[in-house]
């Protein structure tokens, strides 16, 4: 593989086994000739656009999916074109569409996930607490021999508010899920304390940050 050293900014070629490839894509928009139109556009020549009602600008232009690279998965395509498709057909009679709080899985072993807000949109804001649980001597993991993670709860110290979370570790997809739903719902850590939660199952592991986090509240 030739490529360019991030770090030293030289020109390489290295062999290897197996390649990984996963540098991104570019939405395939620039033989559209979108220039020759009145549609303000960002550096990659995607459309300015609303992301409640897809709309480009003021025009009847609505813009979905991968198309306009912000989110590119497969459920927030769906709800873009559905938004985007309603809107056209109703013009100039638009609405705001429902958006999901963000969530985003990696199907590796073990799995990432990402829900809500990340710590770099969090970083910095006096008022932000983290919880933290290692899935290393979680009970339920350790019996399956998938003891390996690490996750991140953040959530508003004044509000109890949860704001997001990021992490790895066994069976992420399903937690992502759990975490993703109460995200959405705007619960607070203490009400997410308040659910059920059965013995024994890594969701235990996830109650122990979220205590975690509770402890630092000022509720």
């Amino acid at each position: 593989i030739r490529f360019v050293d991030r770090q030293d900014g030289l020109e390489k070629i290295e062999n290897f086994d197996y390649v990984l490839a996963a540098t991104g894509r570019n939405p395939n928009v620039k033989d559209l000739g979108l220039w020759n139109t009145t549609l303000e556009l960002d550096s990659t020549g995607v459309p300015i656009f609303d992301p409640f009602t897809m709309q480009c600008g003021d025009s009847s232009i609505f813009i979905a999916g991968d198309a306009n690279n912000v989110l590119t998965l497969l459920h927030e395509a769906a709800d873009e074109g559905l938004i985007a498709g309603e809107n056209a057909g109703c013009f100039p009679n638009m609405k705001q569409g429902l958006r999901r709080s963000p969530l985003s899985i990696v199907f590796s072993d073990p799995q990432i996930a990402m829900v809500g807000q990340a710590w770099a949109e969090l970083e910095g804001h006096e008022n932000v607490v983290v919880g933290k649980i290692s899935f290393e001597g979680q009970g339920r993991s350790r019996v399956m021999l998938k003891n390996k993670g690490l996750m991140h709860l953040y959530a508003d110290r004044e509000s109890g508010l949860f704001l997001g979370s990021e992490f790895i570790g066994p069976h992420a997809e399903h937690l992502a899920h759990l975490l993703s739903w109460a995200h959405q719902q705007k619960m607070s850590i203490p009400q997410m304390l308040e659910m059920p939660f059965y013995h024994p199952v890594i969701e235990e592991g996830l109650r122990t940050g979220l205590k975690d986090v509770n402890l630092q509240l000022n509720l």
